[in-house]
């Protein structure tokens, strides 16, 4: 191994550079190993040009972490949200953010990169709930990436005002018949009778096939005095006369999200704290 290179004056910068490139056996006396030394200085001028640069300010200190202004989930809402976050659904998921948000906690760190990535692929995830979820830590969390810059600002944003809507049009079952997108639109409590029709649509019934997602967004929305009444209508649907396989298994799979979300919903509330377990049975959907 070579002595370290003696210090290269600028007028020999040039023939060094050159003796090095060349490969010749021209050697400075003072110089060990041009190529060696090429390296070294090149690294000292470049320090050199760097330091050489004026300042454009004072120096500033890096930008520290904020604390969370808010508590944790509790450690049932914390397993549960991970539970979803398997096998994501923006519904359900954006369900759980809500309920955080409305019990004025936050999520932890642990599911910050996950939510983030989820998030920044599909804006069907509540961005508004998760940046509350996320607290001043989370949302300098995301800030750090470049590629959740779009995500960041849009969790920065304040939630909308409430605003004074217009009174909801009356619905009838004929109109959930028609477009079902409208009930979950509708304020509640909802009627009886639009219930049942929400029920015929997953049955088969409407004007044609429910719009995606549609049985797991009424699940969720679905108050939780109603879940004992899926397993009789996924029953009375799934049993009726001169229906093909095909169309029964396509309302089975439908009755089956529905029950999954409803019962999501009360997992989700109970976790924060606002229901007894034992309020009601896990509803069974038949088998076809």
């Amino acid at each position: 191994m070579s002595a370290p290179p003696a210090t290269v004056t600028p007028a020999q910068w040039a023939e060094l550079v050159t003796t090095a490139l060349l490969g010749t056996d021209r050697r400075s006396l003072d110089v060990v190993d041009p190529p060696v030394a090429v390296l070294h200085e090149a690294a000292r001028h470049r320090v050199l040009d760097r330091l050489a640069i004026p300042a454009a300010g004072p120096p500033t200190e890096p930008e520290c972490a904020p604390a969370q202004d808010r508590p944790e989930a509790p450690a049932s809402a914390d397993l549960l949200v991970a539970q979803l976050l398997r096998v994501p659904d923006p519904t359900l998921v954006s369900c759980w953010l809500q309920t955080c948000a409305g019990y004025g906690r936050v999520v932890a760190a642990v599911h910050w990169t996950r939510l983030a990535r989820l998030a920044a692929r599909a804006t069907a995830y509540d961005r508004i709930a998760l940046g509350s979820c996320l607290g001043p830590r989370g949302r300098w969390f995301l800030r750090q990436n470049p590629e959740w810059r779009k995500l960041a600002e849009d969790v920065d944003r304040p939630a909308a005002s409430p605003t004074t809507a217009e009174p909801a049009s009356r619905l009838v079952a004929e109109d959930v018949l028609t477009d079902p997108a409208r009930l979950l639109a509708q304020p509640q409590p909802w009627p009886p009778e639009l219930v049942s029709a929400a029920y015929a649509v997953l049955g088969g019934e409407g004007a044609g096939p429910p719009p995606p997602g549609f049985a797991t967004r009424l699940g969720v929305a679905l108050p939780p005095e109603l879940y004992p009444s899926i397993a009789a209508a996924g029953e009375y649907h799934l049993l009726a006369p001169d229906v093909s396989p095909a169309r029964r298994r396509s309302v089975r799979d439908r009755f089956v999200a529905l029950e999954l979300a409803a019962y999501a919903r009360a997992a989700v509330d109970h976790a924060f704290g606002s229901h007894d377990p034992t309020g009601f049975t896990r509803a069974e959907i038949p088998h076809v």
